[in-house]
């Protein structure tokens, strides 16, 4: 039985380990896409290759430096929500870092709470940006209205920020589960289990008693006896 729990543990926290490095590995790939999700100027182009969209990016001709021109309130308040949810995913990645300081169900929580609010943010963020589409310009290029984009296009930015909505979600749920599946230390396991079940102490085999040549006459003569 002891050997059947150390085993049992030995390959639980093992797998637990793996599922938590695929864990930290999700969330750097998620942010490394959450960036590029924010940078790009356009989130929706037109047929013939106008676009508009979260931000209007014009080359200056009296310098060489990119001028940002938000083209509506509501592209403006989606972008800072993008930002928002791209700040607390390389927060969450940096708070991998606290595991030398905290213990692991602690920065599990930390990092779970982080994306959850990074998935709050870009779910509002991608609701939010349709709303934009009622401006006096994207309406002048696309005959577009409130979530009706009319002759304009999705561009992939945009798809990738409804994909990141639910990848920051799964990772927000599974953080959870590996704060709250975290396998027990072995002092702990034997706590729980009790002392019967995990012991390293060994009962001492009684051995015979030696016996004199007196005590021995003596046991003989009363066996005689007896017969």
């Amino acid at each position: 039985m002891q050997q059947f729990s150390l085993s049992y543990h030995s390959i639980y926290t093992r797998n637990w380990r793996v599922v938590g490095a695929i864990w930290v590995l999700c969330g750097l790939c998620t942010t490394v896409l959450q960036t590029l999700a924010l940078i790009h100027p356009t989130w929706i182009v037109n047929v013939p290759g106008a676009c508009s969209g979260r931000k209007k990016i014009a080359l200056s001709d009296e310098n060489l430096f990119f001028r940002v021109r938000p083209l509506s309130m509501w592209f403006e308040i989606s972008a800072f929500l993008v930002l928002a949810a791209t700040v607390l995913s390389f927060l969450a990645i940096f708070s991998i870092l606290l595991l030398v300081l905290l213990r692991d169900r602690h920065a599990f929580i930390l990092c779970s709470w982080l994306h959850f609010f990074a998935f709050a943010f870009m779910l509002a963020g991608c609701i939010i940006y349709p709303y934009g589409w009622e401006n006096p310009r994207v309406r002048e290029i696309c005959e577009s209205r409130k979530y009706q984009l009319g002759l304009c296009q999705i561009r992939w930015p945009y798809l990738l920020g409804m994909v990141l909505v639910f990848d920051q979600l799964c990772l927000c749920c599974l953080g959870f589960a590996l704060a709250l599946k975290k396998p027990p230390k072995i002092p702990e396991l034997s706590s729980l289990t009790g002392p019967s079940v995990i012991s390293n102490t060994i009962q001492p085999v009684p051995r015979p008693r030696k016996m004199s040549l007196q005590d021995s006459f003596y046991s003989h003569s009363g066996s005689r006896l007896e017969l």
